[in-house]
């Protein structure tokens, strides 16, 4: 691109200096023919174009065979097309024809459609302007009898009852339109000393071109906001329509000739007035908007419309520099008029070029549309048509009508459209899409560029998430697959294997499941499985076992790792576990390093897991040290599959607790805690004691903690192996041994002697020859061997066996330690005055005296010990005679509805002859006859009534005989009534049968226990005892006995 500063203007953009554009040398371009697309395109092109063109098919055609077109205008919906045959045709976007109607005699020069799109305004050489409804009959004809260039409908016509409208033309004048109250009526709102050229209304701004420059209007307020004079050297205003074209409310792009502004509307800074206290403007008569010439520059080609797309603008262009050249006049009076005639019919296609905001030219596309040769800058157009959602023709209801039922109705655009227009032609330009950004990197192979923005577009991310519905799954597809097969001709098959795990479907269907096991012997194939394992599917869609198989089989012989990571991630239906645990063994035993067995044990565990083959399984997790393998055993209940795997079990105790490292040292207690152990013991009934021993015999160490553990838990179920723990203790721990021999009866004294002297353990020996009756040797074993006078004695007290003591006493007579032992500590067990006898006159015994001092005080501390003792023993007797006594003498209560114990009846219910009740200490209750014998009850009511020769009786006489003067007296009189009986009855020592019969049975339970001797003796003492206790009773008859 060539810059010219001497032709450049003054206007600030980014910083930088307006620039000149000049045009490239471009080759003469092809118009191929593709279906129903024809595109313009350079036959020689390593730069990707940005657009993309289209001829409109449909019958656009047949309407350019009788027509030609003089304006165009696009909405959201359609596009209104006016011709030289004053025609206005409602086209969709594709050249479908939908509407059609004849509004001018002559030529239409504009078209405008409301924001709506429900009306449609023309303007024609004949001085009419048409307002046509396109859902209504409604139709609004003006005529301003000269010819009209241009008109603009407002965009809120339809929702407004005003109905305004703008139009202009030769008449120089720009007149709005409107219904007011009083009726219809045209206001002039500017006069031009030329013709109205172009108009455009947007929102409440109007814009429009005349000789003087663009002018600016504001409908709200109704003034001209700004006048933006044509630029400074233009060509003559008549010979190239200035094209205007609203970005947004406050842009505005401008193409006259061969110059291009930027327009930017900007609001005036309101001022406070301290004065008046209003804020306003500095003149209150000025527009609160003005207008800012932002970009200018001049191009060496004359404008035919222009627009934005992005940052760019989109200029639709006429000529070049050396067409510019020629026009350096207000006219071309000086130009021959050969040289008018040959640039007329041999004028240059049209272009279509993009310019950044740098004023550098991006693209330039040559445009030769039909009969290019013959056409000027006036008879192109451009028209645009923004991306709008696809409900925008559902804002309103419409009426059904033939407008509806067609295409043009419901079709939107899915990107910004531009539409160029020659008298014989409409093209649609769009920005490619990803479709055709994805053909022409294809075309060139660039395949990984073509899937990477495939793939962005889907995520919704770049400049191409717009077009992503345009690439269908099937077509990313073989895109992939033609770039993955390429990477495999040139053996990238590590990428090929991340191509195809990207493209390659992953839906459950027979063509998906037949491209993915093509493509997987494809690697096979090539030796290259293990690029492609990790990406084969198994969740959403299954292919053939065997395709799995022949990965793992490869995988086993190549790289374990990976074929670790495939079993133990694939689901157990892809592949047959057996078939592959069996190869996993056979290699198992052919692997050389320690690292591949242990991955390969691994995987042994996890496919008998799989096959429920817990046996084998837990053998594997054993020999791995698998966490919580035992917390499993217990959780699942496999003690089954654990029994021949006692030695396992105890070297993952030692695992665990870090046995296995060395200088490790452990407690006995914490592995008699361990998970293994607690295990075996805890489970002796599945797990049988002497298969665990069996298979611990080569590990004594492990038979010694599992018997030390069951020895703890129950001594019972140890006793088979006694003698082996005998000998396990003497060996591994010699302390507890003794213990052992404690609390176990079920070893052999002979075989514990014979280990315990093997190893020399005295105490050990003792004490079993203290359980074998020698209690000789054992005493004589402490002396010699150990000579400890504590344990001596000590043994001695234990066996109590006087002999015992003989013995010692006697072996002690010459040694002073043991004298002094034997008097210190001998206690009760041993007369110290013996001891003193057998003491030689001549031996010398240090501290016998202090010995002897011990224990006189020691025999006075126990007299006096004794003396106290029996002090203490006679007061709780005597405290506990008084209770008792007290206890006796308290009264009972008895209520009436108590039972007799004998007959069964209230106490208030006397049986015939009984006159009180009987109550006895022990708590029972009767009827006085019910318990005593019949002569014992008629003696002591006989003797309460007549004198006796005992001082009692005639007491009661007495007493019998005492006036009774008062209801107190005869109250008093029969209390000690019943007190006499009482004392009567107690001489005859009756008793509680209840208790008595309680007593025979303790004792007939009692006799059963007791040796022949012993019966007999009881027996002796308890006639002997009876014929003393009771000799006065003689000769009283029997006490009633009772069954109760």
């Amino acid at each position: 691109m060539s810059l010219s500063d001497a032709d450049a203007e003054e206007s600030v953009f980014s910083g930088q200096n307006d620039q000149l554009v000049s045009g490239k040398d471009l080759e003469q371009p092809t118009l191929t023919n593709s279906g129903d697309e024809d595109e313009f395109s350079d036959e020689e092109d390593d730069e990707e174009p940005a657009l993309r063109y289209k001829r409109l098919g449909g019958n656009v055609h047949a309407l350019f065979e009788k027509d030609t077109a003089s304006t165009l205008t696009a909405s959201e919906r359609f596009l209104v097309l006016g011709t030289h045959w004053g025609n206005v045709i409602i086209i969709d976007f594709e050249g479908n024809e939908v509407k059609k109607w004849r509004a001018h005699s002559t030529t239409v020069n504009s078209v405008s459609v409301d924001i709506d799109n429900e009306y449609v305004a023309s303007a024609g050489d004949d001085g009419r302007v048409v307002v046509h409804g396109l859902y209504t009959d409604d139709v609004t004809i003006v005529n301003y009898s000269r010819p009209v260039k241009a008109v603009a409908l407002d965009p809120y016509y339809s929702r407004k009852a005003s109905r305004r409208f703008v139009s202009g033309g030769t008449a120089g004048q720009l007149i709005m339109y409107e219904k007011k109250w009083f009726g219809k009526s045209d206001s002039i709102l500017f006069t031009s000393a030329g013709p109205i050229q172009t108009i455009r209304w947007q929102d409440n701004l109007i814009v429009w071109a005349c000789d003087e420059g663009v002018q600016i209007y504001n409908t709200d307020q109704g003034t001209r906001i700004s006048q933006i004079a044509r630029p400074e050297g233009s060509p003559r205003p008549d010979l190239y329509t200035c094209r205007l074209h609203w970005k947004d409310s406050h842009t505005l792009l401008i193409g006259w000739a061969n110059f291009v502004q930027v327009v930017v509307l900007k609001e005036r800074a309101q001022q406070q007035s301290p004065a008046l206290g209003f804020t306003g403007t500095d003149n209150d008569s000025r527009p609160l908007l003005y207008a800012e010439v932002s970009v200018m520059y001049r191009t060496d080609f004359i404008v035919c419309g222009l627009a934005l797309y992005r940052d760019n603008f989109l200029v639709f262009t006429y000529g070049d520099h050396q067409m510019i050249e020629g026009i350096t006049a207000e006219d071309d009076t000086q130009i021959p008029r050969e040289e008018q005639q040959h640039r007329m019919r041999n004028a240059p296609p049209p272009e279509l070029r993009m310019i950044d905001r740098n004023i550098e030219e991006v693209s330039s596309d040559v445009l030769p549309l039909e009969g290019f040769q013959l056409l000027q800058p006036n008879d192109y157009g451009l028209a645009y048509c923004a991306a709008h959602s696809s409900s925008a023709s559902a804002k309103s209801p419409r009426p059904e009508n033939e407008f509806d039922d067609n295409s043009a109705g419901a079709q939107t655009n899915e990107a910004d459209t531009w539409f160029i227009l020659s008298p014989k032609q409409l093209v649609s330009v769009r920005p490619r899409g990803l479709a055709d950004h994805v053909q022409w990197l294809t075309e060139r192979g660039n395949y990984q560029q073509a899937l990477a923005d495939i793939e962005e577009a889907y995520r919704g991310d770049g400049q191409w998430a717009m077009y992503r519905n345009q690439i269908k799954a099937a077509e990313y597809q073989s895109i992939g697959q033609a770039y993955a097969q390429i990477l495999m001709d040139g053996g990238n098959t590590a990428e090929a294997a991340k191509v195809c795990t990207r493209v390659l479907p992953r839906t459950n269907t027979p063509e998906a499941i037949e491209a993915w096991e093509s493509w997987i012997f494809a690697f096979a194939e090539t030796s290259s499985l293990h690029e492609i394992s990790p990406y084969i599917p198994t969740a959403t869609m299954q292919l053939s076992s065997t395709v799995y198989e022949m990965v793992l089989a490869f995988l086993l012989t190549s790289d374990i790792s990976e074929f670790k990571c495939l079993v133990f991630s694939w689901p157990a239906s892809l592949f047959n576990a057996y078939s592959v645990v069996l190869a996993v063994e056979d290699q198992y035993e052919k692997a050389a390093s320690a690292e591949d067995k242990q991955s390969l044990k691994e995987i042994m565990a996890f496919l008998y897991d799989r096959l429920n083959q817990p046996s084998k399984s837990l053998r594997c997790h054993l020999e791995l040290f698998t966490d919580g393998i035992l917390s499993r055993v217990r959780r699942e209940n496999l003690l089954d599959a654990i029994r021949d795997k006692a030695e396992l079990v105890l070297c993952y105790d030692d695992h665990s607790l870090g046995l296995d490292r060395d200088g490790a040292e452990v407690l006995l207690q914490e592995r008699c805690e361990s998970d293994g152990v607690q295990l075996l013991t805890d489970n002796t009934d599945a797990v049988p004691c002497a298969s665990v021993v069996k298979q611990l015999v080569d590990t004594p160490e492990h038979l010694y903690v599992y018997l030390h553990t069951l020895l703890t838990k129950d001594a019972h179920l140890g006793a088979p192996f006694a003698d082996l723990q005998v000998e396990l203790y003497a060996e591994y721990n010699p302390e507890k041994l003794l213990n052992f021999l404690r609390i176990s009866t079920y070893y052999s004294f002979d075989k514990a002697l014979e280990i315990c002297e093997e190893r020399n353990l005295v105490l050990e020996m003792v004490f079993i020859l203290g359980r074998m009756g020698d209690n000789h040797r054992a005493l004589m074993l402490i002396i010699d061997q150990l000579r400890d006078v504590p344990r001596a004695i000590e043994f001695a007290k234990e066996q109590n066996d006087p002999e015992l003591w003989n013995d010692l006493v006697m072996y002690s007579r010459d040694k002073p330690e043991f004298i002094i032992g034997l008097l210190e500590l001998g206690g009760t067990h041993t007369n110290p005055t013996k001891v003193i006898q057998n003491i030689p006159p001549d031996l010398q015994i240090p501290g016998i005296r202090r010995a002897l001092t011990n224990v006189l005080h020691d025999y006075h501390l126990q007299v006096e010990l004794c003396t106290d003792c029996k002090h203490v023993l006679e007061g709780d007797c005597e405290l506990l005679s008084d209770g008792l006594r007290r206890l006796q003498h308290q009264g009972m209560e008895v209520e009436c509805d108590q039972m007799c114990l004998v007959c069964q009846l209230p106490l208030e219910n006397m049986p015939a002859g009984s006159s009180n009740v009987l109550a006895f200490w022990c708590g029972h209750i009767f009827h006085d006859k019910c318990i005593l014998h019949p002569d014992v009850q008629l003696k002591t009511q006989m003797d309460s009534l007549t004198s006796s020769t005992n001082s009692s009786s005639v007491d009661v006489v007495k007493r019998s005989q005492h006036i009774i003067h008062s209801p107190a007296d005869q109250r008093r009189l029969l209390m000690q009534a019943k007190l006499d009986r009482t004392m009567m009855i107690r001489q005859y020592s009756p008793a509680c049968p209840v208790c008595v019969e309680y007593d025979q049975k303790k004792m007939q339970q009692a006799r059963t226990g007791w040796s022949p001797s012993e019966r007999k003796d009881r027996e002796l003492t308890g006639s002997s005892g009876s014929a003393v206790d009771i000799p006065e009773q003689a000769d009283l008859p029997p006490m009633q006995t009772l069954e109760i």
